[in-house]
């Protein structure tokens, strides 16, 4: 199976059918989920130009819902397809489960705010009945100085070839992100994933070398 992803790329988007969908957004939330309740802790991080505040809310699957979302920011609803397309052939419907990183920036003078974040994804290992996906960079301009990062990993019911497969095995992944801030080279922050059909987790949280933790 190949990998679907989807948002304001820098790069072409590597596939069409998949169990794995990444979107970075604003303040994005599936619209027929609710979001489960976790002990997830809250992160907060100091670099040179901003404090960032991050948090995560989890939608567990498998229950079926369509690729609808609604950013708060702006309090748009919109729809994906499954190649990515936006309110174009949208997929009505998907199994599995969602994730959303909220990531809130504050500057520090005299620096001005992001305009941009970037995320770089690697596959460092998944399910051997899935095809390999190759690493990818996207970005998105900052608005509010919020950002969201929406991940979702399942697949769609109404493709006869996906159903089988998903109920047949248990499938997984587990995906290294870096983070960028404009036009950075360095990442300020690595976090780890993994996927399954069932629940998206947070393996880990890694400050990057100009970035320091800060307790909450």
């Amino acid at each position: 199976m190949a990998a679907l992803s989807t948002t304001r790329s820098l790069t072409r988007s590597p596939g069409r059918r998949s169990f794995l969908f990444s979107f970075l957004g604003f303040g994005l939330s599936p619209k027929s989920r609710k979001a489960e309740k976790s002990s997830e802790p809250i992160f907060r991080f100091l670099t040179p130009e901003c404090e960032i505040r991050m948090s995560v809310e989890y939608f567990s699957g498998p229950s079926a819902s369509s690729f609808r979302f609604r950013d708060s920011v702006t309090n748009r609803a919109f729809c994906l397809s499954s190649d990515g397309n936006e309110n174009q052939s949208c997929l009505q419907r998907f199994n599995g489960s969602f994730a959303i990183a909220h990531y809130h920036f504050r500057s520090r003078p005299p620096a001005a705010p992001p305009l941009r974040m970037r995320e770089r994804v690697h596959t460092i290992d998944q399910d051997s009945r899935m095809t390999p996906r190759r690493p990818f960079e996207r970005a998105l301009s900052v608005e509010r100085e919020m950002a969201s990062d929406i991940q979702a990993f399942g697949y769609d019911p109404s493709d006869p070839s996906q159903a089988i497969s998903a109920k047949a095995v248990s499938l997984w992944a587990l995906l290294r992100q870096d983070l960028f801030l404009n036009d950075q080279s360095a990442a300020f922050l690595t976090v780890h994933w993994k996927h399954t059909v069932d629940f998206i987790s947070l393996v880990d949280v890694i400050p990057g070398d100009s970035t320091r933790l800060v307790a909450e």
